[in-house]
């Protein structure tokens, strides 16, 4: 009897320590630099692994992998970054809603393009821009909440995509706006990311619980959410989890092939990008 009752107790416990736990896993993460900038603004990254970071007054810090201070700009916007991609290496794009005006930087950070958006032959108020290939300039703009798209050849609209008529509401927060892999991302705060083809023809939402900018690698969105991160594979749907690193929460955050970069107002601390993340 005492057998049989060891034997079933031993079954349990084998049977309970190979069932997957649904947390987030932990990671020993291993910090390769870190920069103190007063009032960070945004990061983003370049195909080469070099940072790049605005402040509040507009001002563009570029480090390279190693975490040398490699250049340093007084934009011509002067003022806070709404939107800041480097990720097609050849090109820095830069824009401000508050100014609403763009800049294009070459990778070595000469201007090349310096608009602003009435230029486009948009006269309503932009909260988001972002270029789309072939020369193109996705916005959205409040005035009469559709998002679209400009040819900056000769600043014809191609597309238009009336907004609220998907996500039924007037008042929306565009934190991002951002075109990869021929499909364009809309994050709205505290909802989630809606995906739209290269024609603005709406696909789909992901839900994601979060005010802060998520960012797009590979088949995957990326968001911080309370003191983790969050991939979500946006063609399966299934996410995972990681606890962030650092004792004060970031809110800002980037990815190049090899690192993990994480700031918040501050300054930024750059991590050796963990492994399936």
């Amino acid at each position: 009897m005492r057998s049989k009752l060891i034997k079933t107790i031993l079954t349990w416990f084998l049977a309970f320590a190979f069932v997957p736990l649904a947390f987030g896993q932990e990671e020993d993460f291993v910090k390769l630099w870190e920069a103190k900038i007063p009032g960070i603004d945004k990061v983003s990254t370049d195909g080469k692994g070099n940072v790049y970071i605005t402040d509040k007054q507009g001002y563009l810090f570029q480090f390279n992998a190693k975490g040398e201070s490699i250049n340093q700009l007084a934009t011509s916007l002067s003022a806070p970054v709404t939107h800041l991609d480097a990720f097609k290496t050849v090109n820095i794009f830069l824009f401000s809603a508050s100014l609403q005006r763009f800049e294009i930087l070459d990778r070595f950070l000469n201007p090349i393009i310096n608009k602003s958006i009435d230029e486009t032959g948009v006269l309503g108020w932009v909260s988001q821009a972002s270029l789309g290939n072939n020369n193109s300039l996705w916005v959205y703009d409040e005035s009469d909440l559709n998002l679209k798209k400009i040819n900056l050849s000769n600043n014809e609209l191609l597309q238009a995509q009336a907004i609220n008529t998907i996500i039924q509401k007037n008042d929306l927060e565009i934190i991002l706006l951002i075109e990869r892999y021929n499909l364009l991302f809309l994050q709205v705060a505290g909802e989630g990311i809606y995906i739209f083809d290269n024609q603005a023809n709406f696909l789909e939402k992901i839900p994601l619980l979060t005010d802060y900018s998520a960012l797009i690698d590979g088949d995957f969105i990326y968001s911080i959410e309370k003191d983790q991160l969050v991939q979500t594979n946006y063609l399966t749907k299934v996410s995972k989890t990681i606890a962030l690193p650092m004792a004060k929460s970031p809110d800002r955050l980037a990815l190049s092939y090899q690192q993990l970069i994480l700031a918040n107002e501050k300054g930024v601390v750059v991590f050796e990008r963990p492994k399936d993340f």
